[in-house]
């Protein structure tokens, strides 16, 4: 039953037959309570409507559910509190009792009111809600009638706020209201989409609720919604010309016609315009007060004739309040106008426009232009072109702009015809300064770099010099000096590289040579043997791969000596080239070693950073198998003969290079003919002079390449011929590639035996090391590496898993680390 408020209005009003002052009695009564005008009208119309035999009867007015029925069933379902009340239904929050217990919202028909247009309504409405499945709109649960027949429905219960309200109150930024405004473009075309107009989008109908602290949107009310080409219920609803569907300052102006008839889902994109200008300015486009004052006709001429201010022009039009919309905003009122202007303005100016052609076709594309604007995207909504500009500004003066047009056209010329003159005139001067000053800044530029070049050169050579006399703090802070004169120098890094890989610290030796790669560094010179070993052991693959096939490329080109090592680089990662360029490998350490020649310059066995005479690093085999150290004086020292092409290159700034060759001694072991049946291993040559690389290094790096071709038989062969030269300080390198051909060949007991023997040198190599505590006991690195990474492969080929007992130096790395600061 209609309250008492409704009653006493609805009972005066009635007096009034002619419209006008209906109306105007209505508007004095009502004032700005939308829901009492609303539900007045409703017993108007309920009252005035004619009787005729399609009519149905109305219900039997029944006591109201006033405050002494919260309490009563209706269905499974007991009222708790009333939370709502509109012209014809009521809203209230119920107790589910049955199948599960759950609070809902309950809305049912006011008694006295249910009119055949009324019970029409309330089953369109019913139905549109049942027809959408989404986050953003109340979900009906159920629906069904009283006993006194009454219908109902219950949909989930949204305890929340309108929009506008939740935004000021949590002072939502105008990005965060965006992004919860574009949650209501989503509901309402999922709305779209199920062929339902709302006609009465506004932020009563639209709130928010949170769920886990997180805003959520709910849209309700669809009870003046409008099907598109579908019927929302099978009673008749009339909609009567000259009746206004929604509210007035949310309103398109189609439905201000009154008519009911040509509303479509842009009446919506309007709607979400007025919604979105609100959010952003703080008041509606049209002044709340003077729609209030203004008649029917006047409200209806504003809506569709009077073009709003845009939103950041609005804000300067709201002085009084505008430090408290700015607040809400978390920002000032002068950042807010400069924040709305442009982007904001077209967005909310196409939504608003008259023309619902030149509106958004749809909610989702409206939310798609928002979604631009926050990724600082180009957006659809665009000021009105020249030309629509010009069009409507020539309507009203058509003769004005002919007579503007033509004394314009004359300026345009003239002033076009001047810039061009001036052009031409300064062209000549403008490309010559233009060129001086390029000339200037790159002498300036190449006279910079060759001075920071110059220290950084400096540098290193400071800490080469502080690296031989073991003071590492000091070669450090001369690296990293170096490194950060010039970062994109290569040398530093380089030489900072092989400064750590002396010191153990192959992480940091890796890295730096990973980084000296990318600023593109040769990698054809001594510097970066091994290097291919250092990243494949320290999970650098990419880096790995990459350095291989470089070498791979530049083995043609370079000399023997280097071409040795950098064959020896490519076999060490078995991913890092092809089995075709693997194959292309063994061949050509075959034609070597079938076509030996004397190099001009080489350094022998030795690397850079060998042990010195008496280190205990290298170990040999006993015919017994037990390791025993091998005394290094067999290998007397003399300093460099003549000079050489290298010497050039070896004599400059790097941290370190080798300043002895090795000479045979007087145990040299004489070379033994190769076994009956073994493969070639290359013609018989006498001991190896200074400048040649030895013969069972050849053969080794030759066993390793066949090994990675997957030429098993070969690989043995020159692996055990390499190895039964019991003078090569490194003979230990073959047990663990050996022991991979074993398996490869299918001989699984001598690969088990043979990876034994190198578990057995691993032991023994890994205790000496550390033992070390100079720099002068340093063995060589990438030996040791290469060592450890056969090593493991034979143990997962072997014995199907990574070994457990490869060697940890985090004690020794974390001391000489601490010993660098």
């Amino acid at each position: 039953m209609a309250n008492a408020s409704e009653r006493s209005i609805f009972v005066d009003a009635i007096d009034f037959e002619d419209p006008h002052k209906r109306k105007a009695f209505l508007d004095e009564a009502c004032g700005d309570d939308v829901e009492l005008r609303a539900g007045v009208e409703a017993l108007l119309r309920a009252h005035d409507a004619p009787e005729n035999a399609l009519d149905k009867p109305p219900i039997d007015a029944s006591p109201g559910l006033t405050s002494q029925t919260i309490g009563s069933l209706i269905g499974p379902y007991r009222l708790m509190e009333q939370i709502g009340e509109g012209g014809f239904g009521l809203v209230y929050v119920a107790q589910q009792e049955r199948p599960v217990q759950r609070k809902v919202a309950l809305k049912i028909v006011k008694p006295g009111t249910g009119t055949k247009e009324v019970l029409a309504r309330f089953d369109a409405e019913r139905q549109a809600v049942a027809m959408m499945d989404h986050p953003n709109i109340a979900k009906v649960f159920d629906a069904g009638v009283t006993e006194d027949g009454r219908p109902y429905f219950v949909m989930e219960l949204v305890r929340g706020v309108p929009i506008t309200e939740f935004a000021d109150a949590h002072q939502l930024s105008i990005r965060e209201r965006l992004s919860l405004f574009t949650d209501v473009c989503s509901a309402v075309h999922h709305a779209h989409q199920k062929g339902v107009i709302h006609r009465d989008i506004k932020p009563s109908n639209v709130m928010v609720t949170l769920h886990d602290d997180r805003p959520v949107v709910k849209v309700i009310d669809f009870g003046i919604a409008k099907a598109i080409g579908q019927s929302l219920t099978d009673q008749t609803i009339y909609t009567r010309f000259f009746s206004m569907m929604g509210t007035p300052l949310y309103m398109s102006p189609e439905q201000a016609e009154m008519s009911g008839l040509d509303v479509d889902t842009r009446s919506d994109i309007y709607s979400l315009g007025v919604l979105l200008y609100e959010l952003l300015a703080g008041d509606t486009p049209f002044d709340r007060e003077r729609l209030d004052s203004a008649g029917l006709d006047e409200m209806r001429r504003i809506i569709r004739e009077e073009d709003p201010p845009r939103p950041s022009q609005r804000m300067t039009t709201i002085n009084d309040h505008a430090t408290t919309v700015s607040t809400a905003r978390r920002v000032d009122p002068k950042r807010l106008c400069s924040s709305l202007r442009g982007d904001l303005d077209w967005i909310v100016m196409k939504a608003l426009e008259k023309d619902r052609n030149r509106r958004y076709d749809s909610a989702a594309e409206m939310a798609s232009d928002i979604h631009r604007h926050l990724s600082e995207q180009p957006i659809q909504a665009r000021p009105p072109t020249l030309v629509y500009q010009l069009r409507k500004f020539t309507r009203r003066h058509r003769v004005a702009i002919a007579t503007f047009s033509m004394v314009a056209f004359a300026m345009i010329i003239g002033t076009a015809v001047s810039i061009w003159q001036m052009r031409v005139a300064y062209h000549e001067r403008d490309l010559k300064e233009i060129a001086l000053r390029e000339a200037n800044q790159a002498k300036r530029d190449v006279e910079q770099f060759a001075l920071v070049v110059a220290t950084a050169n400096s540098l290193v050579a400071n800490a080469q010099t502080h690296t031989g006399a073991g003071r590492w703090k000091a070669a450090r802070e001369n690296f990293d000096a170096a490194i950060q004169q010039q970062p994109s120098y290569d040398l530093p890094w380089v030489s900072r590289a092989q400064f750590y890989t002396r010191l153990n610290l192959w992480n940091e030796a890796a890295a730096d040579y990973e980084y000296a790669m990318s600023l593109g560094s040769p990698t054809d010179t001594p510097q970066w043997w091994g290097v291919v070993a250092l990243f494949d052991w320290t999970g650098k693959e990419q880096a790995a791969r990459e350095l291989c096939q470089q070498l791979d490329a530049r083995i043609e080109k370079d000399e023997p000596i280097q071409q040795w090592e950098f064959v020896r680089n490519c076999l060490t990662c078995p991913t890092g080239i092809s089995d075709e360029s693997f194959g292309k490998l063994a061949r050509w350490t075959r034609k070597e070693l079938d076509a030996p020649r004397i190099l001009p310059d080489a350094r022998g066995n030795r690397p850079p950073d060998f042990p010195p005479a008496g280190s205990p690093w290298a170990v040999q085999k006993k015919p017994n198998n037990d390791p025993q150290p091998l005394d290094w004086a067999d290998f007397r020292m003399e300093p460099p003969g003549s000079p050489s092409p290298h010497d050039a290159y070896l004599d400059s700034p790097l941290p370190y290079r080798p300043p002895y060759r090795p000479k045979p001694g007087p145990r040299d072991h004489p070379r033994r003919p190769p076994a009956p049946g073994s493969v070639n291993t290359g013609r018989q040559r006498p001991p190896e002079s200074p400048h040649e690389l030895p013969l069972n290094v050849q053969q080794y790096t030759a066993g390793i390449a066949h090994l990675r071709a997957g030429k098993s038989d070969e690989a043995i062969d020159l692996l055990k011929t390499a190895q039964r030269d019991r003078s090569w300080p490194a003979s230990w390198l073959v047990d663990a590639p050996l022991a991979i051909a074993y398996q490869q060949r299918g001989q699984t007991q001598q690969a088990v035996e043979t990876l034994q023997r190198s578990r057995e040198s691993l032991a023994e190599v890994t205790e000496m090391l550390n033992k070390v505590n100079t720099i002068d006991d340093k063995p060589p690195w990438f030996d040791f590496v290469e060592y450890l990474i056969f090593y493991r492969e034979a143990c997962e080929k072997i014995e199907g898993a990574p070994p457990s007992d490869l060697p940890s130096f985090e004690e020794a790395h974390q001391r000489t680390w601490a010993s660098l600061w």
